[in-house]
């Protein structure tokens, strides 16, 4: 179904023109909206050798504008959205050495142009460019409110900075080689989300690459959410198993997450576990705790405070371990749609070869203004 490019569009076509000979049986209620954010932040990184400061766009979140355009049929809901970040300078590709460009817009900058057919009664499809079923799993059931700050995709941060040996030699992996969540992307896809049912939601899709020239590898995953509000607590949960096909190295993925929120007293707690196996040989693991506390300490916003965990397995070298603790804030202003954020993550990484890399400590402080 998708082993070319091309086969990617041919549900696309199909659905749209479906969906709107079907509004022909009622009248359309359509609505456009126009939405995004920008997300400035100041990153501060010590490799052990050097220090470097930096302004970029945060990762975590990039800077971006949309579009919804939304069209009631007799039978649901004809939605089409279009997304692209802005290009600019991310947190995760900043390094040592790195000297980008500050805006640097290209297609692949492009997240979503998709057409999306939306009912209660047969589930919710998708074609176009967007996110694959797994998209969002390893971090789905984060309830803490500080994923501007931190979050299990740990390389958001200071992704490009590599690990430097005590005593000088040459640099070992990135953080963003050794701190993994294997979750899942966007591509040019298909896509169908089931009805809820108890609470429960399975999604199925099947994409290839479209925005990278010369890559032909295709994806297929499922995943299965949940969600329910159980008295005073609110629960999350998330499974996914995605694999690639036609990579130089084809993977297969396992990811499971699981989060609460006591309303109440504010209290969060999330764990996830992933896993990659590589047809290479090579398997991959870790596991991710974050604990959160959140309160309405002040009248113009609710405060969110988190500390999270990470640790990793036979990510760049069989028998490597990588290992993250953090700190992270956001400050919500509500009159003005900003979030002030903060973090502190310091990341380690061992080997069996005998070397010993010095950590790697980031800060980041910034904002991000909604409209």
């Amino acid at each position: 179904m998708v082993g070319k490019k091309h086969s990617v569009w041919v549900a696309p076509a199909a659905l749209v023109v479906g969906s709107v000979a079907m509004t022909s049986a009622a009248s359309a209620q359509e609505e456009f909206r126009f939405y995004g954010f920008l997300n400035g932040a100041v990153t501060s990184v010590d490799d052990g050798v050097q220090k470097r400061n930096e302004f970029s766009d945060n990762s975590n979140a990039p800077s971006r504008i949309g579009a919804w355009y939304e069209m009631g049929t007799g039978a649901g809901t004809l939605k089409f959205n279009f997304e692209t970040a802005l290009g600019l300078r991310g947190t995760s590709s900043l390094s040592a050495t790195s000297n980008d460009d500050f805006f640097d817009w290209d297609k692949t900058d492009l997240r979503k142009f998709e057409a999306i057919y939306e009912t209660d009664r047969f589930g919710t499809f998708y074609a176009g460019q967007g996110s694959m079923a797994s998209d969002g799993i390893s971090g789905g059931t984060d309830l803490s409110g500080t994923d501007l700050s931190g979050t299990v995709a740990v390389a958001d941060t200071a992704g490009g900075f590599a690990f430097q040996p005590v005593g000088g030699g040459a640099a070992g992996p990135t953080i963003g080689d050794v701190f993994k969540d294997f979750d899942g992307s966007r591509k040019g896809r298909v896509r169908y989300d089931t009805p809820s049912f108890g609470g429960f939601v399975v999604s199925a899709s099947a994409g290839t690459e479209i925005l990278k020239d010369n890559d032909d590898t295709n994806f297929y995953d499922v995943a299965l959410r949940y969600g329910a509000d159980l008295g005073d607590t609110t629960l999350r949960a998330t499974l996914s198993y995605a694999q690639t096909d036609g990579a130089a190295d084809d993977s297969k993925s396992v990811v499971g997450s699981v989060g609460a929120l006591h309303n109440p007293t504010g209290i969060s707690g999330t764990v996830t576990l992933g896993q990659n196996d590589r047809d290479s040989g090579r398997k991959s693991d870790y596991v991710y705790a974050k604990l959160g506390y959140q309160r309405d300490w002040f009248s113009f916003g609710r405060t969110h405070l988190s500390v999270d965990a990470y640790r990793g397995n036979d990510m760049a070298a069989v028998g490597d371990k990588s290992v993250s603790y953090g700190f992270e804030a956001v400050q919500k202003i509500d009159n003005a749609n900003v979030d002030l954020f903060f973090s502190y993550h310091q990341h380690g990484y061992d080997v069996t070869t005998g070397t010993t890399y010095n950590d790697v400590d980031a800060y980041m402080v910034g904002a991000r203004w909604s409209f």
